[in-house]
C-alpha cells in the first residue's frame, strides 16, 4: 500500500498542502474499509485491491474459489465506509457470489456493494449487519444478507461461517438453506441512498435496490428497517425474523429466491420504525407481478408503508404476506397497500396472526385475508388531517377499492374477536375518483369487492372519530356504475353503538362535479348477518340504503336477542329527492329468539322509499316486545309534513313509499309464541245451570260480606299479555276471539290492534298482516250470554270465569 500511495502521488504532481490533506483523508478510508481475507481458502482466498475507479475509492475484490457456476469468498471482516465501494470483480458466467465473514465483528455497510453482471450476491456474517444511511447495491441479480451460519446446500455439503475448514468442500450445486446457530444476530437497514438520483414511489431515496424483476431478503434475528428503504421493482422482498437454531429453506424462482419457514420452531421481531422523521418503505411498484414476505414473531409498522405495485394496463397485483407467530401492530398512519389504479387487479395482502392491531391512522388497501385467531382491533386514535384546515381526517381501516373497470378485491376476515371504534373501518368499494386535472369526477364501472368477516366470539362497532366525520364500522358499496359488494357477518354476539354502522350503499360521491347521471348509480349489495345476539344502540345501524335503484337487502338470523335501544334503525330505504328508487327487503329470522325495543326509543325498522315501492319486511320470531308496525296513513296523521318514522319518539315498524300512498310495501309479522288453542276445552252440550257454579256464601265473624270480581276492559292491566304495561287512562279496543291451533301451528298469541277510521281506505294499498290473523270461519262450538242477556255463540269457551271485557261475573251478591 505504501507504495501505491507513492505512485499516486507523484502521478498526480499535486504538491499543495491541501492535495496533501486530500490524499492522507483518501487513505485513511482505505485504512477504514475493514476488508480482509482469512485464509481459510487457501491458495482461492480472495485478494482484495485498493483503487480508484471512476473517481470512487473501491475495494476490490478478486480470487475466491471457483466452483461451476459458484464464486466463494471468506472474510476475516467486511464492512464498508462511507463513501467506499466493495467490488466482487467475479467472473461474468458466475450465478452465485457467497461471502461469508468467520470473525467476531459486525458488518457495518455504508458505501456500496457491487457486482458483475447478474450475479446474486449472499453475504452471510452471523455476528450482524447494519446497513448505514449510504448503503447501497450495485448488482444486476438478487441480494441475500443473513446471519446464518452456514449456507446449505443441495449435495449436504455446508459453507460454514462458524466453523471454516481449512479445505473446505465447496460445491457446485444449488444452495437450498440458511442454517443458524445457536443464537440469530440481528440486522438493521437505515439506508436512504439515491444512486444516481433514484428515487422511490414517495421521492426518497430508493436505500437498498436490486434490479427490475430480483429478490432483496434480510434473514436474521431481529430485523429492524430503521428509516431505511427497500425497493424492488416487480421483484420480491423477504424480511425473515428466527431464533437460534433455525432452518430457512430457499429455492430459486424466476424473481431470484423463495424462502420457507417449515423448520423454524421460533421466530424473533420485524419493525419497520421512523428515524428522524424518516419513514421506512418496502417499495416494489411497477408494471408486473411482485411479492414481499414478511416472517416474524411481532411484526410492527410505525408510521412506515410497503407498497406492492400499482400495476399498468392488464397486470395483476402480487401478493404481501405478513406471518406473525404472536401479532401484528400497524401504527401512526403506516400503510400495506396493494391498491390499483388502473385496468389491473390490485394485489393480495395475506395476515396470519394471533393478534392484528391497526391504530392512528394506520392502514391496509388491497384484496385482504386476516386470519387473527385471537382478535382483530382497529382504533383510529390520534386523528390525523388529510387537509390543513382539519376538514378530514385519516382513519384507520382495512381496504379495498377499485376506480378502474376491474372488480375490486374481497376482504375476508377470520378471528375470534373483532373490534372497530374512534372511526376507524372496514371496507369495500367501487370508488368514483375526482381527477385534478380535468376537475370532474371519473365513474368507476368495476365491482366492488365481498366483505366477509368471521368472529367465534363477538363483533363490537363502536363511536365515531372525535370530529364525526368519520364512522365506525363495516362498509361495502358503490360511487359509480359498478355494483356494490355482498356483506357477509357471522359472529356470537354483535354490538353497534354509539353512532356505528354496518352498511350496504349505492350513493353518488357527494360535492364534486360529474357528468354521471345519477339514476345510472349501481345496485347495492346484500347485507346477511348470523349472530346469536345483536345490540344496536346509541344511533348503531344497519342500513341497505340506495340514492337510487332498489334498495339492497338485509337478512338478519338471530338465535337469541336482537335489541334495539336509542334512536338505532334497521333500514333498506331507497332515493332521494328527485330520484326514484324502490326499498329494499329486510328479513329477521329468530324462530327461537326476541326482537325487543324500547317503546319510545325510536328505534326503527324500515324499508321506505321516497317516490318508488316500499319494500317487504319479514320479521319471524317467538315475540315482539316494543315496535309498532305502522302505515303511511298513520305516520302522516303524526307527522304530516315529513312522513317520517324517524321523527315520532316510538319504535316503528314502516314500508311506504314517500310521495305516494299507492306504492306501500307489506310487513308480515309471525310470532308463534303461544298456541291459541292449548289450555281450551269444549263447551258441553247440555246446558249448564249458572246458579250452581255460584258461591252460595262469604260468611265472615258469622256476617254476609259482598264481594266482587270485574274487568272492566278498559286502562288498567292491558288486554295482551305480550304487550308493555300501560297507564290507566289509556285507551285500548276490547280483544280479540283467539282462533284454534292450525294443522302447520302457525298460529300465535293474539295482537292488540287500534283501528282509526281513516285507516280503513288505506288497507286496500297496505297491509300490516299478522301471520296467526284468522284464515278460516270455525263452526261454533257453544254459547254463552252476555251482560245484556243476549246469547253469543262461541267456537270455543275456557272452562272457568269468562274474561271477556263485556262480561261482568259477580260473586257473593244479597238477594
Amino acid at each position: 500500500m505504501p507504495r501505491y500511495r507513492s505512485s499516486w502521488y507523484w502521478e498526480l504532481g499535486i504538491v499543495s498542502t491541501l492535495a496533501i490533506a486530500g490524499v492522507l483523508t483518501f487513505f485513511e478510508s482505505f485504512a477504514l474499509a475493514q476488508i480482509q481475507n482469512d485464509r481459510t481458502l487457501g491458495s482461492e482466498s480472495s485478494i482484495i485491491t485498493p483503487k480508484l475507479i471512476d473517481g470512487q475509492p473501491t475495494d476490490q475484490i478478486d480470487g475466491g474459489a471457483v466452483r461451476g457456476t459458484n464464486l466463494f469468498h471468506s472474510f476475516e471482516q467486511f464492512s464498508v465506509s462511507t463513501g467506499r465501494t466493495a467490488y466482487f470483480n467475479n467472473p461474468i458466467d458466475i450465478q452465485n457470489i457467497i461471502s461469508r465473514v468467520t470473525g467476531n465483528s459486525i458488518s457495518n455497510i455504508d458505501g456500496i456493494l457491487k457486482a458483475n453482471s447478474t450475479a446474486n450476491l449472499f453475504l452471510i456474517n452471523p455476528n450482524g449487519i447494519v446497513f448505514g444511511p449510504n448503503a447501497s447495491l450495485n448488482i444486476g441479480g438478487s441480494f441475500v444478507a443473513s446471519t446464518a451460519s452456514s449456507l446449505n446446500f443441495a449435495d449436504g455439503t455446508k459453507f460454514s461461517a462458524i466453523s471454516p475448514q481449512s479445505t473446505p468442500l465447496l460445491t457446485v450445486s444449488v444452495p437450498i438453506g440458511l442454517q443458524f446457530g445457536t443464537t440469530a444476530a440481528p440486522i438493521r437497514n437505515q439506508s436512504q441512498a439515491e444512486p444516481d438520483g433514484a428515487v422511490n414511489i414517495f421521492g426518497d431515496g430508493v436505500g437498498l435496490q436490486v434490479q427490475q424483476g430480483k429478490t432483496l431478503a434480510l434473514i436474521g434475528g431481529d430485523i429492524t428497517l430503521d428509516g431505511g428503504n427497500i425497493t424492488a421493482e416487480d421483484g420480491s422482498v423477504e424480511l425473515g425474523s428466527v431464533a437460534g437454531n433455525s432452518l430457512v429453506s430457499l429455492s430459486p424462482t424466476n424473481q431470484g429466491w423463495a424462502f420457507g419457514y417449515e423448520g423454524v420452531q421460533n421466530f424473533q421481531n420485524i419493525e419497520l420504525i421512523k428515524s428522524n422523521q424518516l419513514s421506512s418503505t418496502i417499495d416494489t411498484h411497477g408494471e408486473g407481478y411482485s411479492n414481499v414476505q414478511i416472517q416474524g414473531k411481532l411484526v410492527r409498522i410505525v408510521g412506515s408503508y410497503v407498497i406492492l405495485v400499482y400495476p399498468l394496463e392488464e397486470q395483476s397485483g402480487g401478493n404481501l404476506t405478513v406471518n406473525a407467530s404472536d401479532s401484528v401492530l400497524l401504527e401512526q398512519n403506516a400503510q400495506l397497500f396493494t391498491q390499483s389504479f388502473s385496468t389491473g387487479n390490485s394485489g393480495n395482502i395475506n395476515v396470519t396472526t394471533k393478534k392484528l392491531v391497526v391504530r392512528d391512522g394506520a392502514q391496509m388497501q388491497g384484496q385482504l385475508t386476516i386470519n387473527a385467531s385471537d382478535s382483530v382491533e382497529l382504533i383510529s386514535g390520534t386523528p390525523i388531517p388529510v387537509f390543513a384546515d382539519g376538514s378530514d381526517l385519516i382513519s384507520s381501516g382495512l381496504f379495498s377499492a377499485t376506480y378502474g373497470d376491474k372488480n375490486a378485491g374481497s376482504i375476508t376476515i377470520n378471528t375470534g374477536k373483532l373490534r372497530i371504534e374512534g372511526g376507524a373501518s372496514i371496507s369495500t368499494t367501487s370508488e368514483s375518483i375526482y381527477s385534478y386535472i380535468s376537475n370532474q369526477l371519473i365513474p368507476a364501472t368495476g365491482k366492488a369487492g365481498n366483505l366477509t368477516v368471521n368472529a367465534s366470539e363477538s363483533v363490537e362497532l363502536i363511536g365515531t372519530s372525535p370530529n364525526g366525520s368519520r364512522v365506525s364500522g363495516l362498509f361495502s358499496g358503490t360511487q359509480g356504475p359498478g355494483d356494490g359488494g355482498n356483506l357477509t357477518l357471522t359472529t356470537g354476539q354483535l354490538i353497534i353503538k354509539d353512532g356505528a354502522a354496518i352498511s350496504v350503499s349505492s350513493q353518488a360521491r357527494k360535492n364534486v362535479i360529474s357528468d354521471l347521471d345519477p339514476n345510472n348509480l349501481g345496485k347495492a349489495g346484500d347485507l346477511n348477518i348470523t349472530a346469536r345476539s345483536i345490540l344496536l344502540d346509541n344511533k348503531g345501524k344497519l342500513t341497505a340504503e340506495t340514492d337510487s335503484g332498489r334498495g339492497g337487502n338485509i337478512t338478519l338470523q338471530v338465535a337469541e336477542l336482537l335489541l334495539m335501544r336509542h334512536e338505532s334503525k334497521i333500514t333498506t330505504n331507497a332515493g332521494t329527492t328527485g330520484l326514484s328508487g324502490d326499498g329494499g327487503n329486510i328479513t329477521i329470522k329468530a324462530p327461537n329468539g326476541f326482537i325487543v325495543a324500547t317503546p319510545l326509543g325510536n328505534s326503527d325498522i324500515t324499508a321506505n322509499a321516497f317516490s318508488g315501492s316500499g319494500g317487504k319486511i319479514a320479521i319471524t320470531a317467538k315475540n315482539i316486545f316494543g315496535f309498532v308496525p305502522r302505515t303511511r296513513a298513520e305516520v302522516e296523521r303524526l307527522n304530516s309534513k315529513e312522513i317520517n318514522p324517524n321523527n315520532l319518539p316510538t319504535s316503528d315498524i314502516t314500508a311506504f313509499s314517500q310521495e305516494n300512498p299507492s306504492l306501500s310495501g307489506t310487513v308480515q309479522i309471525n310470532s308463534p309464541d303461544v298456541d291459541p288453542s292449548k289450555g281450551l276445552v269444549q263447551l258441553p252440550v247440555n246446558l249448564v245451570d249458572a246458579s250452581q257454579q255460584i258461591v252460595a256464601d262469604c260468611n265472615t265473624g258469622g256476617k254476609i260480606a259482598k264481594s266482587s270480581f270485574i274487568a272492566t276492559g278498559r286502562g288498567g292491566l292491558a288486554p295482551d299479555p305480550t304487550e308493555p304495561l300501560i297507564a290507566d287512562d289509556a285507551v285500548l279496543a276490547d280483544w280479540i276471539t283467539l282462533e284454534p291451533e292450525s294443522k302447520n301451528r302457525a298460529g300465535g298469541i293474539q295482537k292488540r290492534v287500534v283501528v282509526h277510521k281513516q285507516r280503513n281506505t288505506e288497507q286496500k294499498s297496505q297491509k300490516v298482516n299478522f301471520v296467526n290473523e284468522p284464515t278460516q270461519i270455525v263452526e261454533a262450538q257453544g254459547w254463552v250470554r252476555d251482560a245484556n242477556g243476549n246469547v253469543v255463540l262461541v267456537a270455543q269457551v275456557p272452562n272457568g270465569s269468562p274474561h271477556n271485557s263485556s262480561l261482568v261475573a259477580t260473586s257473593c251478591a244479597a238477594n
